[in-house]
């Protein structure tokens, strides 16, 4: 197995740029969430519940998604496998061209395989940012739980509709952003919207969250839009074509052995 060096890794697409999560993703003091239980005040914990509904569990799904960008569209359809907390697996089943790819992260670790390759790569802390698949969407925004690692929560603004979430990087993070802001509905904590801020302040890419799905007292968004607002930017819509949340997969799944051949459960 190797470690890649960083953005400059080779790939088995020209069209897969470096790289999510989801990804894709709140209070008054009387409102209670769908479960019947107090909103949290502390902003901290209003950002564990959003995480949580954006994940929803346990989960095995397929995604559609497609990139827009400089005039040409993409299309891929993807097999994700999930355990709702640290792991998932992700797999390119269409185009034909880049069919095998796949996508494990476990905990702070992300690996790649490459079937033109044939082998495993490690992909750094520092290449999570990146697009996924050429996509709007990094793999950080695919795995969501980077979110509570590193980054300092604030409520911005609040309302009796919504709550808006300033997450500041902590010094040591590896990402490239100054600011998120994150919008979550109420009481569900259902989250809404976030948008990526650089190191000037200027708004650079916004994920939108909707088609929500209740799954055990929580709101799962089922469709993803980014939207890259730089210039020339484009667009990648994502949305869950089958889904099964609650579902627990066996360990085998988030091994090397299932990135390469897949996990038949």
């Amino acid at each position: 197995m190797r470690t890649l060096p960083g953005p400059s890794f080779p790939t088995p697409s020209r069209r897969f740029a470096t790289i999510v999560a989801i990804v894709v993703a709140l209070l008054t003091g009387s409102a209670t969430s769908q479960g019947g239980a107090e909103v949290p005040q502390d902003a901290d914990a209003i950002l564990d519940a959003i995480v949580d509904n954006l994940r929803g569990g346990g989960q095995r799904a397929t995604l559609r998604m497609t990139v827009e960008r400089a005039g040409d569209v993409r299309e891929y359809l993807l097999e994700v496998i999930s355990d709702g907390a640290d792991r998932s697996l992700t797999r390119v089943i269409e185009p034909p061209r880049d069919a095998g790819q796949a996508f494990l992260v476990d905990g702070n670790e992300l690996f790649i395989y490459s079937p033109r390759l044939g082998r495993v790569l490690r992909l750094p802390a520092s290449g999570r940012s990146d697009g996924f698949l050429g996509s709007d969407l990094s793999y950080d925004d695919l795995a969501g739980d980077e979110f509570r690692a590193d980054y300092q929560a604030t409520v911005l603004e609040r309302d009796d509709a919504a709550v808006v979430l300033s997450l500041i990087p902590a010094p040591t993070a590896p990402t490239p952003y100054g600011e998120l802001r994150f919008r979550a509905s109420l009481p569900d904590l259902a989250p809404q919207e976030l948008v990526y801020f650089d190191q000037r302040d200027t708004p650079v890419k916004r994920l939108t969250l909707s088609e929500f799905r209740e799954v055990d007292g929580r709101r799962v968004p089922t469709h993803f839009e980014v939207v890259d607002l730089t210039e020339g930017g484009g667009r990648t819509v994502a949305a869950w074509t089958e889904v099964e949340f609650g579902v627990e997969p066996p360990d085998a799944c988030f091994t090397q052995i299932a990135l390469e051949r897949g996990c038949d459960w």
